[in-house]
């Protein structure tokens, strides 16, 4: 039977393979960390060479140990790893197995991914679960279990749940959180390193469904199965927040995530999509993460968005403000005019009241009862949802007396209130005070606003989970595959137009004549396009003509475009020209789909034409989705301001834009032969849309 990861979490016994007397070898370093700690159960180091390690008895094999033993922490060379899993497999009792050394399938070398794959094996076999290879494992306070051995980390308990695909980011998580005025404690802790069996999707699963754990903070390179992660998520986010720091945002960073877990860090602006739908919170920075945490463990959930500011300098007041608004998450609250003008009687003439509005700078307010009275006045007004106050507190008003003010006051509220002081060690006593408490404190006022602006995402993210899908058939796509091409643009909409997309009237001339009585048929002035499956980007070869009106210029325009593509790709192999109206001037938008490694089909949105490329202000979702997700995904952009109508225009066809969101996410699901979908530009009026160019590409996933 394969051990549950609770059980080895709460591991009584631990044998320490390679356990040595020389204090620069891991091995040391997790006898001697075991020790220290006080660990509540059993130690035992293996080393064939020495009799005793640090005062404890040694044994040449885990077999020679005759007590159950839970767990195996092995720091011995690859080849070795393998014979201690046998020996495991033989004892029948091991539940966990922890493999602090590397070089296994992360080096790319055909043998050591061997090595990794034997490992495997075994561990499939006897039911044995595996950390790592190259991790330093696992962390349990309140059994004072530690299988690594990161310098400064103190097992405090407390309500945090840490995932992290880096051993020394991991504890240096750790570390920060525990460094706080009121240290943050955690339940467990676990690094995966390579992830042979032990994944990080297994482990936010584990904790979101441990009652003891608040908040999990997930330090993320990448995800092995993106559709597994998103399952997963989405059910966790909706019992508890789930924050993420996600690497590998940039090219480079990406590569060097590769080379450091052998996990695919995979597109940024697809994982930024993929947390979004499934509810999880995204954090940019190592502070931010703990910040957020912070916040949203020690404070009561927001009822909205609107922030107040209270700031005793302007300085301060001003990096607030600019984090309200660069962050998008947060706006400032729109107090009263009643609170404004009890503000303004209440401070000094200099201060700046409700300019504005939702900003007070109290400057000179030097008496903490006036601060009080201010906090008071702006959390009793209904239209503030939570106050960010900064405090820089002169030597003649103690800031202890300041923060005694504060106290009693949020007390009267259910409403969030987070508070910067300045740092320096004047301000240690009252920033414990503070968060004793309930009131986190931070180091500078951005870090403060974007703590309140996670909680916010924590308390009203929606998480979506994603639907199975039956996989469909399509005589158009089966013929294009048996004969191994891409649908031309005709078949391409008669595709769409069959799987519920309006689609123009449009039909295939072979001939000069056949333009011509299509366009007489449509009586309008028409787009010719050349029809190739060798030409993908039309307009680089001469292979459109636009608004053509009348039989003599159809004919002439259908004569050019074929001439002007054969001498221009002279390769090509021209089945005509596809006819379709003249569309009407409209604002053009993008719809692509493309299998992404990890997440698998994935919708991309943004503006259209050569706006694409000029802005790259596209959303990314996975696939499929409902019209919930759709809109996201749109006012995610700067289009959706112009679907709104802008400068006296008329507001777009926002829904009929949010349909064809859906039915792109679920021809994707349906059709897995589908490699890519781009749909550009899309027009879109005040009625309907119109798909000007469709392209369909075929291949496998």
């Amino acid at each position: 039977m394969t051990a549950s990861l609770q059980q080895i979490f709460e591991s009584h016994s631990v044998a320490v393979v390679g356990a040595s007397k020389d204090s620069l070898k891991a091995g040391h370093q997790v006898v001697r960390t075991l020790l220290g700690v006080g660990y509540r159960g059993k130690i035992y180091p293996i080393n064939r060479h020495e009799k005793e390690i640090l005062g404890l008895p040694c044994y040449s094999s885990i077999t020679e140990i005759q007590a159950p033993l839970d767990l195996i922490v092995i720091s011995l060379p690859g080849k070795t790893v393998i014979s201690v899993m046998q020996e495991a497999e033989q004892r029948g009792d091991v539940k966990g197995v922890v493999v602090l050394s590397a070089g296994f399938a992360e080096t790319a070398i055909p043998e050591n991914v061997e090595l990794q794959r034997q490992l495997v094996e075994i561990a499939r076999r006897s039911g044995i679960r595996v950390f790592g290879p190259n991790c330093i494992g696992i962390m349990n306070p309140d059994l004072r279990l530690v299988t690594g051995f990161h310098p400064g980390i103190e097992l405090v308990p407390g309500n945090l749940g840490y995932v992290t695909q880096s051993g020394a980011l991991g504890g240096a998580l750790v570390t920060q959180a525990l460094s706080q005025p009121k240290p943050m404690g955690f339940t467990r802790f676990g690094h995966v390193g390579n992830m042979c069996d032990v994944s990080n999707v297994e482990l936010i699963e584990e904790y979101g469904n441990d009652p003891r754990i608040a908040v999990i903070l997930v330090y993320l390179e990448g995800v092995k199965d993106g559709r597994a992660f998103m399952r997963v998520a989405s059910q966790v986010a909706q019992k508890k927040p789930v924050l993420v720091l996600k690497v590998g945002r940039t090219e480079i960073g990406s590569k060097a995530t590769l080379s450091h877990t052998g996990t695919l860090a995979g597109s940024d602006a697809v994982y930024s999509g993929a947390f979004k739908q499934c509810g999880v919170v995204r954090a940019n920075t190592v502070h931010d993460l703990i910040a957020g945490a912070k916040a949203i463990s020690m404070l009561t959930k927001p009822r909205g968005n609107r922030v107040c500011i209270l700031t005793e300098a302007g300085g301060m007041g001003v990096i607030s403000m600019d984090e309200v608004e660069v962050g998008g998450v947060l706006k400032l609250a729109p107090m009263s005019q009643a609170t404004c003008e009890k503000l303004t009687a209440l401070l000094p003439p200099m201060a700046m009241v409700c300019k504005p509005n939702g900003y007070v700078d109290m400057t000179a307010a030097a008496m903490p009862t006036e601060i009080g009275h201010a906090l008071r006045l702006g959390l009793s007004d209904p239209n503030v949802d939570m106050v960010v106050l900064n405090s820089i507190p002169p030597t003649f008003k103690p800031a202890l007396e300041v923060a005694q003010a504060i106290v009693a006051v949020v007390k009267e509220f259910d409403k969030p209130v987070v508070a910067c002081f300045t740092v320096n060690q004047a301000m240690v006593e009252t920033r414990q005070y503070l968060e004793r408490n309930g009131i986190p404190t931070f180091d500078s006022p951005d870090y403060a606003v974007r703590a309140l602006g996670i909680l916010t995402q924590a308390t009203f993210n929606s998480s979506h989970s994603l639907e199975d899908t039956p996989v469909a058939h399509h005589p158009i796509l089966e013929r294009a595959i048996a004969e191994g091409r891409h649908l031309l643009e005709p078949e391409a909409l008669d595709f769409l137009s069959d799987n519920g997309v309006a689609v123009m009237p449009h039909v295939l001339a072979r001939t000069r004549q056949d333009a011509q009585r299509a366009a007489k048929g449509m009586n309008c002035p028409v787009v010719l396009k050349i029809v190739s499956p060798q030409i993908i980007h039309k307009s680089n070869v001469g292979g459109v003509k636009i608004n053509l009106h009348g039989e003599e210029a159809v004919g002439q325009g259908f004569d050019r475009l074929v001439n002007e593509v054969e001498h221009a790709a002279p390769e090509a192999n021209i089945h005509g020209a596809l006819v379709v109206p003249m569309a009407q001037p409209g604002t053009e938008f993008i719809i692509g789909m493309v299998r992404d490694p990890q997440f698998g089909p994935t919708i991309m949105f943004g503006m259209g034409g050569v706006f694409v490329e000029l802005f790259q202000d596209v959303s990314f979702r996975i696939a499929p989705f409902d019209q919930e997700v759709a809109l996201d995904m749109i006012k995610e952009t700067k289009g959706y301001r112009v679907l709104q109508g802008m400068r006296g225009e008329e507001q777009k066809d926002r829904a009929s834009l949010v349909d064809l969101l859906v039915r792109v996410s679920q021809i994707a699901v349906s059709y897995p032969h589908i490699k890519e979908i781009d749909l550009n530009p899309i027009r879109v009026y005040e009625n309907g849309y119109s798909v000007l160019d469709a392209r369909i590409l075929l291949g496998t996933e």
